[in-house]
């Protein structure tokens, strides 16, 4: 707590001397809705994703490799069992190798880290520095817990994120058009693996991390206030059905909802998104994937879902 409160207080004395205008800045609101972040992650995610595949062949094939020996050992002669051997070693010498290339410090996925964040990391420091001197900020400060009451117009979030956004077209709007309002739920876990994996809150988690970047257009009842309201009503996420969930998205005043399934199969994961009018009670579009990896999980219900929030704009 020191650590954090110490900085502010130097501030603060220094404020004493003559007037400073402070303003402050969610740090991790900007890097969630900035819409490069999610562009980035996803390229990420795919690199990482391709390295994984390798590294599993490999382990596949030295599996195979022992599998072989202990199954054939006894009729092997020496010199071929040693060969099988020195066979299993090299390669997992080399898969050794492969992971610490990879995945070590300073690795390729590191340095591809790096690649990704460091440009995006420039273009948030500028827009912060662009929307201080606009504003006429002097200092501004991470609005962590160590502040403990700021007041509204000295937070510059908002403008930061619309700054770094424009990019990606208008962040604000028609004038008199009225935000329309989201919530994604909880999936629903189809089968006992997909129930262990915990994997209806992960597919609702990786949704609310995707769309936090729409909140410009949409109003987005965050997921707390969907959960809690499940459990209020006695329900559970495998419970809900089509006229349920149209009943909590009314109860919320919601526009849209989008709901989900999932299943698992050993690593084979498979899902169905929906995005349903509520006023309507209908659907509206749905998309359903199959990923053999948790990251490509991630990257999938990311485009999945821009696919889905398309569709309100057509």
């Amino acid at each position: 707590m020191k650590r954090l409160i110490f900085p502010l207080l130097l501030l603060l004395s220094f404020a004493g001397a003559r007037e400073v205008k402070i303003g402050l800045v969610n740090a991790e609101r900007v890097m969630n809705e900035y819409q490069a972040t999610a562009v980035a992650t996803a390229e990420f995610n795919q690199y990482v994703s391709t390295y994984r595949d390798s590294a599993s062949q490999l382990k596949r094939k030295i599996e195979e490799l022992k599998s072989e020996l202990s199954a054939q050992e006894l009729l092997l002669s020496e010199e071929a069992r040693l060969r099988k051997i020195d066979e299993i070693e090299a390669l997992t010498e080399s898969y050794n190798q492969f992971l610490q290339n990879v995945f070590g410090t300073r690795g390729k996925v590191e340095q591809k880290n790096d690649e990704l964040m460091t440009p995006l990391l420039q273009k948030i420091n500028n827009a912060i520095t662009k929307i201080a001197e606009q504003e006429g900020f002097e200092v501004v400060l991470e609005l962590s817990e160590g502040v403990y009451y700021a007041a509204s117009d000295l937070d510059i979030t908002d403008l930061v994120i619309n700054e770094l956004n424009l990019e990606y077209g208008p962040t604000t709007l028609p004038t008199g058009e009225m935000k329309k309002v989201i919530v994604v739920f909880p999936f629903r876990e189809e089968n006992p693996e997909a129930i262990s994996a915990g994997l209806g809150q992960t597919c609702q988690d990786e949704l609310y991390r995707t769309i936090r970047t729409f909140s410009a257009r949409y109003t987005i009842i965050d997921k707390t206030t969907i959960n809690m309201e499940i459990v209020r009503r006695g329900l559970g996420v495998n419970i809900i059905d089509d006229n349920q969930a149209f009943e909590i998205g009314t109860s919320l005043l919601c526009d849209y909802i989008i709901t989900g399934r999932v299943s698992k199969i050993s690593t084979k994961v498979e899902y169905t998104v929906t995005l349903k009018d509520v006023k309507q009670k209908t659907e509206l579009a749905r998309r359903t994937n199959s990923v053999t990896e948790i990251v490509k999980l991630y990257e999938a219900l990311n485009n999945d879902l821009r696919y889905l929030l398309e569709k309100i704009q057509q």
